[in-house]
């Protein structure tokens, strides 16, 4: 080898490691992200949201953090949760389906009042469905990383509720605009309230009843001032958990697929376990001493099946809400 040659692979050697080193080390791209949630930790969406951060953490070996606001850490309450994730002041939020329906009336199909019988039902709509769904969301600058499934329905009351006339005498907490019609079309005093709105509204006896599942209603502890739970399975309801589409952009594509492997777990782990929630939920109730009745009166379930089917009609005439239901008629038609 000439002098001249190896004096040249020298210097291109030497300013190799002279680029390398004011370079300095390559560090890998780190994600914080923050997750409101509205409800406590005992409840199935919250619980969920727990496993969901868990999952990140593990996947991404600690590369991405996610932060699970639940509760009281949640800065907001209500339709304000939406306008946070939309605007990209919470990167995620798990949002109830009626919160979302306040700005947008398609996210309360998962609510309407008893079109779907069980749990495998309210899934094959939710599939059917999801398309559309990702798009309303995308129009709100979201994007859809997993739903949750809440148990049915029910009635909590300070009284028990024999009849179709005990109902009319509530003051009832509901959770959309379909629900606060049900209950209106049968007789009672019904207001749409999110959930961290209804503590105040019982202590001040603005309230003697409120519309939610076991679930809901069990963790943030409403037994201590309605202790009678009716089981008229009046929804399924979907929260969903979303990502601000602007954050997401910002991830890379690793972090991206890590998210969506993670939140993919999640999925499959809330329809599978919904099941076992029920009776769960139904043994903490009858340990804090509460009267269940899960076979209602007659009189009562035919009275709102009836309103609810009125106030089903109306959704499904609204906009493009008829579409929906032709192309998903085999699901709707299957009860």
């Amino acid at each position: 080898m000439s002098l001249s040659v190896l004096v040249k692979r020298c210097s291109l050697a030497v300013s190799i490691s002279v680029l390398l080193l004011q370079a300095g080390p390559v560090a890998a791209q780190s994600a914080s992200l923050q997750l409101i949630n509205e409800y406590p930790a005992t409840s199935i969406t919250a619980s969920a949201d727990l496993q969901f951060a868990a999952a990140v953490k593990q996947l991404s070996k600690g590369d991405i953090a996610v932060a699970t606001l639940q509760e009281a850490a949640n800065p907001y309450k209500g339709k304000d949760q939406v306008s946070a994730v939309s605007s990209g002041k919470a990167e995620i939020g798990t949002l109830f389906a009626g919160i979302l329906g306040g700005s947008d009336s398609f996210f309360l199909l998962s609510s309407l009042p008893f079109v779907v019988d069980d749990f495998e039902q309210a899934q094959s709509l939710f599939t059917c469905t999801q398309p559309e769904l990702e798009r309303h969301l995308a129009a709100l600058n979201m994007r859809l990383l997993y739903a949750t499934p809440w148990p049915p329905s029910g009635i909590w009351s300070a009284k028990p509720l024999p009849d179709v006339e005990a109902v009319k005498t509530l003051h009832i907490r509901t959770y959309d605009d379909n629900s606060r019609g049900v209950f209106q079309r049968v007789g009672a005093n019904s207001v749409n309230l999110p959930f961290s709105a209804v503590g105040p509204k019982l202590a001040s006896g603005e309230l003697n009843a409120v519309l939610s599942s076991g679930d809901g209603g069990a963790g943030n502890r409403l037994w201590d001032q309605l202790p009678n739970f009716t089981a008229i399975s009046y929804a399924i309801p979907l929260s969903y958990t979303i990502i601000n589409n602007d954050a997401w952009n910002k991830l890379t594509p690793a972090q991206q697929a890590i998210l969506t492997q993670a939140a993919r777990a999640t999925s499959d782990a809330n329809w599978a376990n919904v099941k076992n929630r029920i009776q769960d939920n139904y043994a903490r109730m009858k340990e804090h001493n509460m009267q269940l009745n899960l076979q209602p009166a007659a009189s009562m379930r035919l009275a709102l099946r009836k309103a609810g089917q009125e106030q089903a009609d109306s959704w499904w005439q609204q906009g493009k809400n008829s579409e929906i239901k032709a192309s998903c008629a085999a699901v709707l038609q299957a009860k």
